[in-house]
């Protein structure tokens, strides 16, 4: 054999030892046991007791990836998804962001999985219709979330004040707090100027609020114009901060009376500022100020998704089928004080309260938050333009930041 021949069958036997070995990696890849899921959060830690259970019911691993950024977060994720190399589940944002994906064909449908897996489980209807997209579910909740008001009990228990039970209640709170010298409610900073407008909307009119966030009215509708009013005139009389960099350390700390918050800052109520839920802190939700209206509870829910060209899609919604049944979410919830089922204990009573007042659905209506509600471009300018109002609390600014964000939404159309 002459030497060009020589090299040629050599080159030959690499290429095909190459060929084989990368069929074997892909292959290796196809049949792998790993499921990653990718978050902007916290969840290896979340999910420490609940993952071995998890992985244990499902006979897979279950990968935490997290990506802490959530500019870099986004864009990574979105980078993936028109690839096989995209993870089996990823967590993302519920209303005009889940939308998004779905138009683009890049999530899958998970209809079938929730009559089958989740809600036998005990997961809220309720919360299906949040991640339903044309008729379709698209998402799986990692976790509700509830908002209420936080209040220090050593602050109330001082002066002798309770939780109030009607929104005129609340407001003489809040008088009485600003005469003794302390300022009643921490406001919060970056993008928390929607949350007492969403509070104060659903205590003053919740129809209104499911016809604001629906686009059947618009933005600069009289009776949402006379919700801002509300606010404003809170804001002039002293009953907020500042804008807090820190929220959750002023409330800790007694700079503040009351929050107005999701039950995720808990666990870091308890480990970080050592506060105990039901004795130096509690939560009520804002009343309704009309008798005959229920009270309501906003909640959040950050959904799970499985990416539709993934190689562990299959994995991932078998994961999904067990991550909801009760001894998952009860480790879960022991961690976080968090679940998305009723059935667990909350060992929290703080936990506890929130969850049995949002599944009494005589007395509380259940509403998703604002800022899953409107697009992206119609948030972000509607929370400018509410620090605005904040910063100027007049009829004229509540017009003309209301005019801007209608506008706004005139172009989503």
């Amino acid at each position: 054999m002459g030497k060009m021949k020589k090299i040629m069958v050599l080159l030959l036997a690499m290429f095909v030892l190459l060929s084989v070995a990368g069929c074997g990696k892909e292959q290796e890849a196809k049949d792998s046991k790993t499921v990653e899921m990718h978050a902007d959060k916290d969840l290896e830690n979340d999910m420490k007791t609940a993952k071995p259970i998890l992985n244990e019911k499902s006979g897979l691993d279950l990968k935490i990836v997290i990506t802490p950024d959530y500019t870099a977060y986004q864009t990574n994720i979105q980078q993936s998804l028109g690839t096989n190399n995209a993870p089996g589940i990823f967590t993302w944002w519920a209303g005009s962001q889940l939308e998004t994906l779905v138009k683009n064909d890049m999530v899958e449908d998970l209809t079938d999985q929730w009559n089958k897996y989740y809600l036998k489980n005990g997961v809220s209807e309720e919360v299906a219709k949040a991640l339903t997209v044309d008729g379709k579910i698209y998402g799986a909740p990692l976790n509700i979330i509830y908002n209420g008001v936080y209040y220090n009990k050593e602050i109330f228990e001082k002066y002798g004040l309770k939780e109030p039970t009607t929104f005129e209640e609340f407001l003489a709170l809040c008088e009485t707090l600003k005469k003794k010298g302390i300022t009643p409610i921490g406001i919060g900073n970056t993008w928390q100027s929607f949350s007492w407008p969403q509070a104060l909307m659903g205590s003053m009119d919740p129809d209104l609020y499911d016809e604001w966030t629906s686009g059947k009215i618009q933005f600069t509708d009289k009776r949402v114009k006379k919700v801002f009013y509300q606010w404003i005139d809170m804001v002039k009389k002293g009953y907020f901060s500042k804008q807090e960099q820190d929220q959750p350390k002023d409330f800790a700390t007694g700079k503040v009376a009351m929050i107005y918050n999701a039950t995720n800052l808990l666990p870091g109520f308890r480990d970080e500022y050592g506060m105990k839920a039901g004795k130096t802190f509690d939560i009520f939700t804002l009343p309704s100020a009309t008798a005959e209206q229920k009270s309501t509870i906003f909640y959040e829910v950050a959904p799970f998704l499985v990416a539709k060209n993934s190689d562990q899609k299959e994995n991932a919604k078998k994961i999904l089928q067990h991550y909801y049944e009760k001894d998952v979410q009860q480790a879960y919830a022991d961690k976080t004080g968090t679940s998305s089922i009723s059935s667990v204990e909350m060992k929290d009573s703080i936990s506890k309260k929130m969850s049995e007042q949002a599944n009494d659905t005589t007395n509380y209506n259940l509403k998703l938050r604002y800022y899953e509600q409107f697009a992206p471009a119609v948030v972000n300018l509607s929370i400018d333009e509410y620090w605005k109002i904040f910063a100027n609390p007049t009829k004229e600014q509540v017009d003309k930041s209301l005019e801007a964000i209608q506008k706004e939404q005139d172009k989503q159309k």
